[in-house]
């Protein structure tokens, strides 16, 4: 019987935006209310962006992340927007040990229609992040990194099957790398020896070889002599590599997952040794893993690293990719690490190397003000986009401003009008982006009548005269030894927001201690340190173009280990057919199956373990969930209908006789999902009762109670009863 309805489905379409502010400690310690914004990002075919409010709550805690505001920068439509929002902070150590700090509004807030200015939408500052602040600050990096997740509702129309809960049990979630990994952390059966910075490293040539060409080449030099070599103890020596390194490379191939740094361990130094020695050993995903981090964590510091790690590795493009389009993106950006000691390292030991980056980004910086080419691409498709609040990037610089024969240019200029005003201008000088000056007033004077030498830093020329916001700051001294003075009167610093403004002191020092040199003149020492505006940058497409992580692999390894039979070390003997298999695998995922083979072992009159009380077809199943943590697909296709159940049953039986866990459950389920009958759910009933699955009896008890079902359920009975008398 079919069953259809019609659904007006009201779909929530998902993105996600990471927002890194850095500065964090700066932001907090400046006194004062402030607030900074996200880039612009897209969810639901709408523009979003998110504002951290800095406030004071209470006296003893002082200034503070005070609130979280989702902001909906426009609504050009005749629809409402009702969206959700959730919030995430990680633990900046990345050790586990805390709870990424969370917040999910209950409710969804609806957004008028019509809205041609920004709507906020007040979230709350996750809980934990307020009452432990410090477990999810990088101190490290004075950065603290907002994830924001955002559901706009979206409607559309559908028709689609009913299907009914077939959902009996709910299984554990898969464990093959757990399991692989304790015979790692135990050294449990192990055949090789790696001898690693002095360090013997126990590890299993076969998991090796499953999971790395360039191990199973090394460990068994060829598929032909696999199974002879597999017998044979070894140790090899690793040179170039640390031990902690070689260690979470063998955590990334017995579990598939990203190792975690120790505490205080930078997450940014692991990723680029990991993706060294994942492209030694061809772990591709491995590598893809550690240029995500390494993209999605770049910055000034880090970026000239990456660059000369990543040097002439042909698998990892991308990522260069990524290195270059992020020193193109902005000339404070080159500028900044141009300052790094690193930097200044490589230009004089890798000229070379120095000299092709610059002729990328060059030319990549060409190619960012070529027009942008259009793209569409559907609104439903979840988006992912991340932006930076960077107020930090200083750059400093000197510059000496010598006057010559001070005293013949105060008389030549002596009876000029207004002299107050008049002032000697240096060259200009860049620091930074921009062009500066430094003017000297010799003729200024003071209430008490005595003669100053007034000084002031000159913004000359900036990119965009026309929106002017940089902050800089100024250390003069006369001569040496002599008077200092940081500008705008003690401040420590002073912001420009026009070109030709100029702050400084008009009476820095009498002309009377501002000796001049021997030769008559006087030198002007300059030190000017500018910060770059505060801007928030949205990712272009060095993050836009993210790193695609593909999905584990573990599992379909070790299914093609199963079907290859390489490196097979022992046979099992069921219903006269030999089915080969690893000892390796079997001890790892069902020790009462193990313990057969163990027992096996000692019988030396035998050469394969024998299996009664089961199909080889049951067997060959139960053995691909060892393998893969699945059921065998498309098991209706190998099965007749009516031995389904007969079928399902036997390796259900065979899930609890080896106790396969998560194995049982998924049958459970398989079953449930073919109780369409009063005769399969008498027989489901019968299977559940033989195998104490309560769950499953319960689920077939409720399909025969319902009321189109229910009027059948005895003349089914009778049936039954007289076929069985019949026989």
């Amino acid at each position: 019987m079919a069953k259809t309805s019609s659904t007006h489905r009201s779909a929530f379409v998902q993105a996600t935006h990471r927002f890194d502010i850095l500065g964090y400690s700066t932001l907090k310690s400046l006194g004062v209310r402030t607030s900074v914004r996200s880039g612009a990002f897209e969810a639901g075919g709408f523009p979003w962006a998110l504002v951290c409010c800095f406030d004071e709550r209470d006296k003893r805690r002082g200034i503070v992340l005070a609130s979280i505001s989702l902001e909906l920068s426009k609504n050009e439509t005749d629809d409402e927007v009702v969206a959700m929002a959730g919030l995430r902070i990680d633990e900046a150590a990345g050790t586990g040990q805390f709870p990424a700090a969370v917040w999910r509004s209950d409710k969804a807030n609806t957004f008028s229609s019509w809205s041609s200015s920004a709507v906020a939408w007040e979230l709350s500052v996750p809980a934990a992040f307020r009452d432990h602040e410090a477990r999810y600050v990088d101190a490290d990096a004075d950065r603290l990194t907002i994830h924001c997740t955002v559901d706009v509702l979206q409607h559309e129309s559908a028709a689609a099957a009913a299907t009914r809960d077939c959902f009996v049990s709910v299984p554990p979630p898969p464990s093959i790398s757990r399991d692989l990994y304790k015979l790692l952390r135990g050294k449990c059966l192990p055949d090789v020896t790696f001898i690693v910075e002095g360090t013997e490293i126990p590890a299993h040539k076969l998991v090796l070889a499953m999971r790395s060409s360039v191990f199973r080449a090394q460990l068994f030099y060829g598929d032909r002599d696999m199974k002879e070599r597999s017998t044979r103890r070894i140790k090899i020596k690793i040179a170039d590599m640390t031990a902690s390194t070689f260690r979470a490379m063998l955590y990334f191939i017995y579990t598939e997952e990203q190792p975690r740094p120790k505490k205080r361990a930078c997450r940014v130094a692991m990723a680029q040794d990991l993706l060294v020695a994942a492209d030694l050993y061809g772990l591709e995903r491995l590598r893809l893993m550690c240029e995500k981090i390494l993209s999605e964590n770049m910055d000034v510091d880090n970026v000239m690293t990456t660059l000369m790690q990543i040097h002439g590795r042909h698998s990892c493009r991308q990522l260069e990719a990524c290195c270059i389009e992020f020193l193109a993106s902005n000339p404070d950006v080159y500028g900044a690490v141009e300052a790094t000691e690193e930097y200044k390292e490589l230009e004089k030991d890798c000229a070379v190397f120095i000299n092709e980056v610059t002729k990328k980004v060059a030319r990549r910086a060409v190619a960012r003000n070529s027009p942008p080419s259009s793209s569409s691409s559907s609104s439903l498709q979840p988006h992912k986009s991340v932006s930076r609040y960077n107020p930090n990037a200083l750059v400093r610089d000197r510059h000496d401003f010598v006057i010559e024969n001070l005293n013949a240019v105060r008389q030549t200029r002596h009876n000029a009008d207004d002299q107050d005003k008049e002032y000697i201008r240096s060259g200009t000088f860049q620091v930074g982006v921009y062009q500066w000056a430094i003017d000297v007033y010799p003729w200024k004077k003071a209430d008490n009548g005595k003669e100053h030498i007034g000084i002031y830093l000159t913004l000359v020329n900036a990119p965009t005269a026309d929106h002017v916001n940089v902050e800089a700051s100024a250390c003069f001294r006369i001569n040496d030894p002599s008077p200092t003075f940081s500008h705008g009167d003690g401040a420590p610093s002073a912001v420009h927001t026009w070109v030709g403004q100029s702050y400084g002191n008009a009476h820095f020092a009498t002309l009377e201690s501002a000796a001049t040199s021997h030769d008559g003149s006087l030198t002007v020492h300059g030190e000017v340190q500018v910060t770059s505006e505060s801007r928030t940058s949205t990712a272009g497409a060095y993050v836009g173009a993210a790193v695609i992580v593909p999905l584990t692999e573990l599992a379909w390894h070790l299914e093609q280990l199963l079907a290859s039979q390489k490196g097979s070390d022992v046979k099992f003997l069921v219903e006269q057919r030999e089915i080969h298999a690893h000892r390796l695998v079997i001890a790892a995922r069902s020790l009462a199956l193990h313990k057969v083979v163990v027992e096996s072992a000692g019988n030396m009159t035998e050469d394969h373990v024998i299996i009664n009380r089961m199909s080889a077809m049951v067997f060959k199943a139960m053995l691909h969930f060892i393998y893969t943590d699945e059921l065998p697909p498309r098991l209706d296709s190998l099965v007749l209908p009516r031995d389904f159940i007969t079928v399902t049953g036997d390796m259900l039986a065979a899930a609890c006789r080896f106790r396969l866990e998560r194995m049982k459950r998924l049958c459970v389920n398989l079953l449930a999902e073919k109780v369409t009958t009063v005769s399969n759910a008498l027989a489901t009933m019968k299977v559940a009762r033989c195998h104490d699955c309560p769950e499953l009896e319960q689920y077939c008890r409720r399909y025969m109670a319902l009321p189109h079902v229910a009027n059948k359920v005895t003349e089914v009975c009778i049936r039954l009863f007289l076929e069985s008398q019949l026989v």
